[in-house]
Order: C-alpha cells, then sequence, then structure tokens
C-alpha cells in the first residue's frame, strides 16, 4: 500500500510534522510559508498582516482575486514538482491562505487543518472565537484538534462539529513515556521566556505595549539573582516569533560574566520538547509549554505577580489553580528564588486530568491518529481532470525547471564573492539555495525517484 502523500505548509509547525514524518503510512512534503506570504502581501499590501480584519476589506477585492489566481497557479507548480493526495495546514486562518483550499480543490484534493494551536486562555474562549468566527472562519474540508477545549474553541467559531475531529497533538507524543528526573545539582532550570506584549486577553495578538515588563523583569532578575549563588545553572527559550537577536542582547547586558558561564540562551531552532527533557525545573508564565513541562513531569513553576498579572488575572491560563504537587505558583520574586532551592512537593494524583483539558490526552499515539484521519479523507476524494493533465505534465515541467534551475544556481554562485563586498551575500545565498533545490526536484522526477500514481 502506498503511504499517503502530504504536502503541508509549514508555518512554525516543525515540532508536529517530524513526529507525522515519522509515521510509516505518511510521505510528508513541507513547503515554507514564506512562499506565500511574501507575494501575499506584494499583492494585498502591509495592512492585511496586521490583524484578521484587514484581509475583508472591500477594497481590496480586486487585489485578493488577483491573488487568488496567483495562488491557483502556485498550487499547480507545487503539484508539478511533487503530486499529494492531501494538503495540511496548521491552520486557515491565516489570510494568505483563506483562497488556498478552493485552488486545492481544483485538484480534486482535500485540505485539512491539523491545527497547532492547544492551550486555550478563558478570554480567548469568550472573546477570540467570535474574532475568529467573523473574520475568518473555518473553510477547509476537515479539522484534528489536540482536546475537547480547542474543539469547542473551533465550534464557538462556527465551524461544522462533524468536521472536527480531537486526536491528541501529534508533537506531544514524546511525553507519553517521560520519566521524572533526579535533581541535579545545581538544578538545571529553563526559563520560558516572552514578549512584553504577550498573552493580554481580548488583543489576539502582541500590540507592541510593555504590560509583562515589570514582572519580566522581576522574574529574570531573581532567576540571575540564583545562578550567581550557585543553586542553578539557567537556559533561556524564546517564544518563536520574538526577536531573539534583540533577547539575547537584554539578556548579556544583565547577565555580565555569567552569560555562556551559568546562563545560556538556547539556539534558534531549539525544539521546546528538547530543553524541557533536558531541564529538573521549567519556569515560564502565560505558555502551553507549562502544560507540556507537567506532562513531561518536570517541577514547574509557575512566575505570576504584579499589578498587571492582577489586572489581567481573569483572563489569563489559570495556572495557579492546577492541582497540589503538579504546578509551583511564586507569587512574587523571593517566592521564586525560595522555590528555585527547595525541592519540589510529591506529584499527587490529578495532573494527567488537568493537563488533558489543555493538551488532550497523551498516550503517544496521537501522530497515528492524525495519519489515520488523513489517509481516509483523502481516499474519499477522486482526482480532476486537471490533475491528471498535470501528472501527465511532469516530465516536461521538470525538464524546463532542471534548465532553468542549472543556469540560476551557476549565475548565483558566480555572484556570491561580489555580493559579500556589496552586502547582498544573505540575498544571494538566498537564491542559489532555491535554484539548488529547484535542479533537486527537477531531478528527482526525471530519475524516477519521485514518480506520480498512474504515470507509467
Amino acid at each position: 500500500m502506498h503511504p499517503v502523500r502530504v504536502l503541508a505548509l509549514d508555518h512554525f509547525f516543525d515540532q508536529d510534522l517530524r513526529s507525522l514524518e515519522a509515521v510509516p503510512q505518511l510521505d510528508v512534503r513541507r513547503f515554507p510559508y514564506q512562499r506565500l506570504r511574501r507575494r501575499a502581501l506584494r499583492i494585498l499590501g502591509d495592512s492585511v498582516g496586521r490583524g484578521l480584519v484587514a484581509y475583508n476589506d472591500p477594497a481590496l477585492a480586486h487585489a485578493r482575486a488577483r491573488y487568488a489566481a496567483s495562488l491557483a497557479r502556485e498550487v499547480q507548480r507545487l503539484y508539478l514538482e511533487k503530486p499529494f493526495d492531501v494538503m495540511v495546514l496548521p491552520s486557515d486562518t491565516f489570510f494568505y491562505v483563506r483562497t488556498l483550499p478552493a485552488a486545492v480543490h481544483r485538484l480534486g484534493v482535500p485540505v485539512v487543518v491539523v491545527q497547532k494551536e492547544t492551550t486555550i486562555s478563558r478570554a480567548t474562549m469568550e472573546t477570540f472565537s467570535r474574532e475568529v468566527g467573523a473574520a475568518a472562519p473555518f473553510i477547509s474540508d476537515f479539522m484534528t484538534v489536540c482536546s475537547e477545549r480547542q474543539r469547542e474553541f473551533w465550534i464557538r467559531a462556527g465551524a461544522d462539529p462533524d468536521l472536527i475531529d480531537v486526536t491528541g497533538q501529534p508533537r506531544f507524543d514524546v511525553y507519553a513515556t517521560a520519566t521524572k528526573p533526579l535533581l541535579s545539582t545545581p538544578r538545571r532550570v529553563l526559563f520560558l521566556t516572552y514578549a512584553l506584549d504577550a498573552y493580554v486577553p481580548g488583543a489576539g495578538r502582541g500590540d507592541g505595549s510593555l504590560v509583562w515588563q515589570a514582572l519580566r523583569s522581576e522574574t529574570e532578575t531573581a532567576l540571575f539573582d540564583q545562578v550567581r549563588a550557585g543553586a542553578c545553572e539557567l537556559v533561556v527559550k524564546c517564544h518563536p516569533q520574538q526577536d531573539r537577536a534583540a533577547e539575547a542582547r537584554h539578556l548579556e547586558a544583565m547577565a555580565g560574566a555569567l552569560w555562556n558561564h551559568g546562563i545560556t540562551l538556547a539556539a534558534q531552532d531549539a525544539d521546546t520538547r528538547d530543553v524541557i527533557m533536558s531541564a529538573d525545573v521549567v519556569v515560564g508564565f502565560q505558555t502551553t509549554a507549562l502544560y507540556e513541562a507537567v506532562a513531561a513531569r518536570r517541577d514547574v513553576i509557575y512566575a505570576a505577580w504584579g499589578d498587571a498579572y492582577e489586572r489581567y488575572r481573569a483572563g489569563l491560563i489559570p495556572f495557579d489553580s492546577a492541582p497540589p504537587g503538579c504546578v509551583r505558583h511564586a507569587a512574587s520574586p523571593e517566592e521564586l528564588r525560595a522555590s528555585l532551592t527547595s525541592p519540589p512537593p510529591p506529584a499527587l494524583s490529578g495532573c494527567e486530568a488537568w493537563y488533558a483539558v489543555a493538551l488532550g490526552v497523551i498516550d503517544g499515539r496521537g501522530a497515528d491518529r492524525v495519519a489515520t484521519r488523513l489517509a481516509a479523507i483523502a481516499a474519499s476524494w477522486n482526482p480532476t481532470d486537471l490533475r491528471s493533465d498535470l501528472d501527465r505534465r511532469r516530465r516536461r515541467f521538470a525538464v524546463g525547471l532542471l534548465a532553468r534551475s542549472a543556469a540560476a544556481e551557476a549565475v548565483w554562485t558566480a555572484a556570491l564573492p561580489a555580493a559579500g563586498l556589496t552586502g547582498q551575500r544573505h540575498r544571494v545565498a538566498t537564491r542559489r539555495r532555491r535554484a539548488r533545490d529547484d535542479r533537486r526536484i527537477a531531478t528527482r522526477t526525471l530519475t524516477n525517484r519521485d514518480v506520480s500514481r498512474g504515470e507509467g
């Protein structure tokens, strides 16, 4: 039996995709979200990148039609590069994918959202669900979600309940076999840092304000003090959408001689699951990774206090109400310092049921359930005449692509030395890499290593 050929949009989706790639039932090919987003911004304008509502502006009707036509051509190009039986998105609310299902349906191919979002705060459930339902309702053919709470969010946003399946989250399968670590001396502490405008209820995204400046600064100071005292070693992990370079400068200035000598910053592409599993203690604020750390049986400290916290507390994720033994709430810098040196309380019953509300059941089979659902949906769709025509055209397309890409690669390789002198090295290297990728795509087709089903 052939594996199901999946084309997946990679938008901060690496962990879930790696879990799906490990399932033999699937053959997953990724493509970066920038491939669509950059073109959408050129056609639609920068305003659409600043919120859900702007895309729907009636004044953009002509531009939306132009982008839809361009996107339809891009989908055909993606299919010519490598055929696919189902397209997977981490969400269909992004402005640059709103017409994607219609374009993919022209091939007789379904679009499934393997929802990457997990934790739903009170304010997100009550307010943001309505905003999403009004501005970017669900338009794909099916959605898998991690939990019943996530399913409730999308039903509130107007999605058909029959099109949503609770499967668990593929990326959380790894925690099913996690064991509680022996505490090191000094303790290995992971701090999950955050933007100063994150998590503000009702905003739906950061707004550039400095709501959490005092809280984060006091948290960092308390952590750094304990490193100086020799009580712990600290790894700081940025959120994927934070400005890591700016955070590195800020933390280095605070750390002084401790920078890279007791205090380090995790790599940009560090897997959150790996850094959690490498830690004894995990400190954070309003991040799903705190639930993950509980699932991984780590000592978890919720660092939350101050005026801003009290002001927004009612709409935040209620880590402060976790069952005893699951999460320690440090309600002041002093309590945080004490928690880093005192033994964690014994874990009591109830942690699994508590985090399952947000993360879903973690039993190691989430990726398998998603794969089974993708296979069933793909099998229920029949190819259109357009898709059959593209299958016939693939080799001719590959010949032309090989010639163009080989010529482009030679040009950009020759341009590299001069690019270093003019500050264009990154741009030129990117163009050369794209040409090289195109050459590899063409070569796979022409050497019959990537032949569509039904071709000779």
